[in-house]
């Protein structure tokens, strides 16, 4: 699912991969779905190739000048990809750590920028459909090891004591799963 930032901005991630995109906003974002510019989208997909050809682990030694090509690059597209996307993204540029990039302007493309939030807005409803099916459902970690359950917010609880089903957990609220609240309509497309 797509993910926001405390104050709504949906995050896009920016990294090569081998699912034949470097755009990531709740899973790979292919780039027929991004309705990015046509040059933004062809030197996206030629960092990807850089990276495929040059770069790939399972290839064979590369230039050492290599890395900081593809770096720099990749800081630049993503720089290029926040423009476009507007004030109301974030873009996370993966490479040798995390480069966040927001534009303080609408979107120079705001096509681009309006199909991530109907993506966005789309994986939010699935989910909630999901919760709604599951009758609500409640969010926990489980350790196989001890058979204990970790609930947020209430914290560990010791499969030596009580079983799941007495532990009283209270329903998730499917308007938690969609934090983005954005539309379309309000300021810079």
């Amino acid at each position: 699912m797509t993910e926001h930032t405390q104050d709504g901005a949906i995050i896009v991630r920016l990294f090569p991969g081998h699912a034949g995109t470097v755009i990531w906003s709740g899973g790979p974002v292919p780039y027929d779905e991004a309705g990015l510019s046509p040059l933004l989208e062809a030197d996206l997909r030629a960092w990807e190739a850089f990276h495929r050809a040059r770069l790939d682990p399972d290839l064979a030694p590369h230039a050492p000048d290599d890395e900081d090509e593809f770096a720099t690059t990749g800081a630049a597209v993503a720089a290029r990809l926040a423009d476009e996307l507007g004030s109301r993204f974030e873009v996370h540029h993966i490479y040798r750590g995390r480069e966040v990039l927001r534009s303080t302007e609408p979107p120079t493309n705001p096509g681009a920028a309006r199909a991530l939030r109907t993506r966005a807005r789309r994986q939010a409803s699935e989910a909630r459909a999901v919760v709604e099916e599951l009758g609500g459902g409640a969010w926990f970690a489980y350790s196989p090891a001890s058979g204990n359950r970790f609930y947020p917010g209430r914290g560990a609880v010791d499969a030596a004591d009580v079983g799941p089903d007495d532990v009283e957990v209270p329903d998730a609220d499917p308007r938690d799963l969609d934090r983005g609240g954005h539309d379309d309509a309000a300021g810079g497309g």
